[in-house]
This record gives C-alpha cells, sequence and structure tokens, in this order.
C-alpha cells in the first residue's frame, strides 16, 4: 500500500482528528500515523487485514519476514539440541543467533523487523532483538535461505536436525572462503 501525498496528508490529518477526540475504537491512529509516515504503509493492511480488499506484501516485506521464520525455527532447533549434539555444533561462521540486519545499508529492512516484531508483534521471540549486524547481511541471508529450502521437506514440519542445522549455519560463508 502506498500514498499518493495528498493521501498521506489527508490520512495524518484524519489520525489526528481521530486522536484528539479520543475515539476508541478497533483502529489505532498513533499506529496508522506512524506507519504511513514512516514509508511503513504496507504494515496498515497487515494490522487491519478484513477492512482491505487487496493488500499484495511487498517483496523487502516477504523477505525479511522468510529471514525472520528462517532464525526462529534455527534457534528452536538449537535449543532443542541435547547437550552432545551442541557441543558437535560448528560455530565458525558465527555465533548460532540472529544478528540482525545492516544498520547503514539495510535500514529499510531492519525498519521492517522491527515494524513486524515490535509494533505487529509477529515473532515475539525477536521483539527487541532486532540489532545492527554492522555487515551486510542479504547475500549471507539468501544462500541460508537457500540451503534451508534443499534442506528441509515444506510437508514434514518440524526441528532441524543437527546436520541440517550444520549446513544452513555453513551457508552464511561465502563459496569463495570455504
Amino acid at each position: 500500500m502506498e500514498f499518493t501525498d495528498k493521501e498521506l496528508l489527508q490520512l495524518t490529518l484524519l489520525a489526528d482528528i481521530h486522536g484528539a477526540l479520543g475515539i476508541e475504537d478497533s483502529f489505532d491512529a498513533g499506529f496508522i500515523r506512524r506507519m504511513a509516515l514512516g514509508d511503513n504503509a504496507w504494515a496498515i493492511s497487515h494490522k487491519y487485514p478484513n477492512h482491505f480488499r487487496q493488500s499484495e506484501t511487498p517483496a523487502e516485506v516477504k523477505y525479511v519476514m522468510d529471514v525472520l521464520d528462517l532464525w526462529e525455527l534455527l534457534e528452536a532447533s538449537i535449543a532443542d539440541l541435547s547437550d552432545e549434539e551442541r557441543s558437535q555444533l560448528d560455530l565458525s561462521a558465527g555465533a548460532a543467533t540472529f544478528p540482525g540486519f545492516d544498520g547503514n545499508n539495510e535500514y529499510e529492512l531492519s525498519s521492517i523487523a522491527h515494524v513486524l516484531t515490535d509494533e505487529l508483534n509477529k515473532w515475539p521471540n525477536f521483539k527487541d532483538r532486532i540489532h545492527n549486524s554492522h555487515m551486510p547481511t542479504t547475500d549471507l541471508y539468501q544462500r541460508m535461505l537457500e540451503e534451508k529450502d534443499q534442506q528441509v521437506d515444506v510437508y514434514q514440519p518440524g526441528l532441524l536436525s543437527l546436520d541440517q542445522i550444520q549446513a544452513i549455519l555453513r551457508a552464511r560463508i561465502h563459496p569463495s572462503r570455504r
């Protein structure tokens, strides 16, 4: 969902009026205003899906959702490993926790992740955990997602095995450095 300048002005004025009148209904005027002014208008239709006929989720939002799904699965699978299996975990590619997105070059992705976790309360395990990775992550997350697709049968939901975890974590390393 994108707004023209005119629509954005109308929306923010209506949100201000809604708030000033103290109207308490199913709409959070502050949320709508923040999302519209913060270039996260897509979040409005995610919070209020019954009020929109069609709303296409932007590709960047889908990508961040996929990354959060991946890390949620990885972290849950690692937590479920036995102590013996955990000791075998190869962490040469880095810690096995979600590092976030690069605050300089991936600010939009970081902003999307903040909205998903902190505003929309999706992925509660990542609430207040969207950090600055201080390095570009897009390529390495894409490699990890591709490896996950090879490792995981979508028709067999469940946690990952140690070997699957290892393969996905190794995908963080660029192929030229393996």
